[in-house]
């Protein structure tokens, strides 16, 4: 269950990335300014965030291992239309359906990863999402070769939906059934968040959402203005301009994986802030030096410093006080969902005003803001207290001795 579980994660970063590396692409062949392309990647925004409520209440209804597999298929169907669009209008409408398989992927498999923490019984998520980034480093690579080779978006993308939607089958095979599951733990926050008051836990849960938020944002930017940015102020050759997102990819998967023994080395306030000096520094380094080395140099420092933020901030989420630790994780993960889709339109628009070179101030910005709102946490959150798991599969309480 866990690698087919991470396949998935896998599928979900790869797919991502062959999109956001041919992006430039697709706009020099439609001839579109930055701001038409904000505005049509906000369509892939409004699809995935219009999904991802749905896709919820299916999960809970079906379980998140039927839900997985239809959305796999679904995501790789809808990754060929951004190719087949003629103009402005068709890119958006085809960018919202992509949207739609990128929310309901990404809401189902992380449902099925709580699943299968609870069943192994240790935490285990963070691998999860570090293995979302190493598909996105590896569709990034894969991509950029693909470019260089003068291979069109088309064929790309038609070549990957293929494989996508045939590791659907072999991956659901070994996913848990988890509806039973979803719907006593969906009564029982009701019960819970009913005989809470709401106003204690507001504050708490709006803090780790902003910080969410911006370091998402910073995600979301990076995945979708990173080839763009090496292609039209670094001047690099295609194929070249997957580089910077691979960099970034690279630099975040391989913290991702070291964030639990930084966290126990740094503690988690230490750990948020340092992050957002990484990324605030990477971000400023690529706008002051605008070469491709120092630019590539710059956005690696980025996605070394987001690595470990957005596990440590659903962590403490977890432990908010007077609300159920999946609620408070859901409402935080959410906003921060938010910040990652709507990050990059928002760069497109500034980027028309004031050039793309510049319009990154924007996320060097939302880097910094993280640095001060980090230092908040601690009143955010309560220690952890122990608790005793529920076997996902028995449905039934086990012993564990400490």
């Amino acid at each position: 269950a866990r690698i087919s579980t991470s396949s998935a994660f896998f599928l979900d970063g790869f797919v991502l990335a062959c999109w956001v590396t041919r992006i430039p692409a697709i706009q020099e062949r439609l001839q579109l300014s930055n701001a038409t392309l904000g505005l049509t990647l906000l369509m892939m925004s409004l699809g995935a965030l219009l999904t991802m409520p749905l896709v919820g209440k299916l999960v809970v209804r079906y379980g998140s291992n039927i839900v997985l597999a239809i959305s796999i298929v679904s995501f790789g169907f809808t990754l060929p239309l951004p190719s087949l669009a003629s103009d402005a209008v068709s890119l958006g409408a085809s960018l919202a359906l992509f949207g739609c398989g990128f929310g309901a992927m990404n809401v189902a498999a992380n449902a099925q990863a709580v699943t299968v923490e609870n069943l192994i019984g240790r935490p285990i998520m963070g691998s999860f999402h570090a293995i979302f980034s190493m598909g996105g480093m590896i569709g990034a690579f894969a991509s950029g070769y693909l470019a260089s080779q003068a291979v069109t978006p088309m064929w790309h993308f038609s070549a990957v939906a293929i494989c996508v939607v045939a590791c659907s089958p072999p991956i659901h095979r070994y996913l848990i059934p988890d509806r039973d599951i979803e719907h006593e733990h969906a009564n029982s926050e009701i019960i819970d968040s009913t005989a809470q008051p709401s106003h204690p836990t507001r504050k708490p849960l709006l803090l780790l959402g902003a910080i969410a938020f911006c370091v998402m944002m910073t995600e979301g930017a990076m995945a979708d203005w990173t080839a763009a940015y090496l292609r039209q102020v670094s001047g690099v050759a295609n194929g070249i301009d997957a580089l910077g997102f691979a960099a970034f990819s690279t630099t975040m998967t391989l913290g991702r994986f070291a964030s639990d023994k930084a966290k126990l080395y740094f503690g988690q306030i230490k750990l948020v802030q340092l992050g957002g000096v990484l990324s605030a520094v990477g971000l400023l380094v690529s706008m002051l030096f605008t070469s491709a080395a120092i630019a590539i140099l710059g956005f690696a420092l980025v996605g070394a410093g987001v690595a470990a933020q957005v596990p440590t901030v659903f962590s403490a989420a977890g432990k908010c006080r007077g609300v159920p630790p999946a609620v408070a994780i859901a409402t935080v993960s959410s906003t921060g969902y938010f910040g990652f889709l709507c990050g990059p339109p928002l760069i497109g628009f500034l980027a028309e005003g004031i050039s793309l070179r510049w319009a990154l101030i924007l996320v060097c910005g939302a880097s910094i803001l993280v640095i001060f709102l980090a230092k908040k946490m601690p009143s955010a959150i309560q220690p952890s207290t122990a608790t005793t798991p529920v076997h996902p599969l028995t449905n039934t309480k086990e012993t564990r001795h400490v």
